[in-house]
């Protein structure tokens, strides 16, 4: 009998050269335009979304960005380029400030892509990414009014749906370059939750795999960051918890360009331990 194993698939499903998997085996390369809101929302609703370890910084309480981003990604080979449906894809990526043994960091809590590939690579890294729809406002390298460019006066827009529900749209305009101050994507330690529940009987609320990891990016590149006026507007759903993190003060907003590489997370802490029978889960 023929045994799978990693080389014959980094996930399901697995064949006898790896093909059929919905992701391939990392590293991941990628590169992206992102229009990026700043804005606050009520702390209690953004603490009810943490997990153990991790709690407010007293210094940004319900501080938190909203990003749309048009991303393009691919392994080693570049292979995925010639084949453009498997490299291209949007999100819409909420990173919240938090606090893990004293240090700033973000956290997501939501996120919302629109391609399964990236869907299980996020599964895979700790983003709890949902499939719904992103668009975003793309500039083509020529002046067009259809095209904006990279200076003043000029508005870039996002919006986010999942199951037909539009679930928020911005936009940012732009008036010039930022300083060293944007909050872009990376530019402080990004936290996640991997999550894998088990289907034993009598283990659901015990997960097979439950840990708190630092994602990990590699050789990142940005572009210069344009800063500029933003506007936010969160929607009720019936389902989706964005709408608890609905706006009390919009910030800033910017527009960037980043390109990074994905191969390993770090370990912050294995919180298994905290989801047995009489333990406690103290943030």
């Amino acid at each position: 009998m023929t045994h799978f194993t990693a080389a014959q698939g980094f996930m399901g499903p697995f064949s006898h050269d790896g093909r059929a998997s919905i992701a391939p085996n990392p590293p991941w390369h990628y590169a992206a335009d992102f229009i990026t809101i700043e804005c606050w929302a009520e702390p209690s609703a953004v603490e009810a979304l943490l997990p153990p370890g991790l709690s407010l910084h007293p210094d940004e309480r319900g501080l938190m960005t909203v990003s749309f981003v048009d991303w393009q990604a691919c392994t080693n080979t570049g292979g995925e380029l010639l084949d453009p449906i498997r490299a291209q894809y949007r999100e819409c990526i909420v990173l919240v400030s938090v606090q893990h043994e004293g240090k700033l960091m973000q956290y997501c809590p939501y996120i919302v892509v629109d391609q399964d590939t990236s869907l299980a690579r996020g599964w895979a890294l700790g983003y709890p990414k949902k499939i719904g729809s992103v668009w975003i406002t793309r500039s083509m390298g020529v002046p067009s009014i259809a095209s904006p460019r990279l200076e003043p006066g000029a508005t870039f827009a996002g919006t986010v749906a999942v199951k037909d529900r539009r679930l928020a749209e911005g936009h940012v305009k732009l008036s010039g370059p930022a300083d060293t101050s944007a909050v872009t994507f990376g530019s402080r330690p990004i936290v996640a939750l991997r999550h894998f529940p088990s289907m034993f009987e009598g283990q659901h609320d015990q997960p097979a795999v439950y840990e708190l990891v630092r994602l990990q990016g590699e050789n990142v590149q940005a572009s210069p960051v344009w800063k500029g006026d933003a506007a936010l507007t969160i929607f009720d759903s019936p389902t989706e918890p964005l709408a608890a993190l609905r706006p009390t003060r919009i910030g800033r907003g910017w527009r960037y360009s980043l390109a990074m590489t994905n191969r390993n997370n770090y370990l912050l802490r294995d919180l298994r331990s905290l989801a047995q029978p009489g333990s406690s889960e103290e943030k």
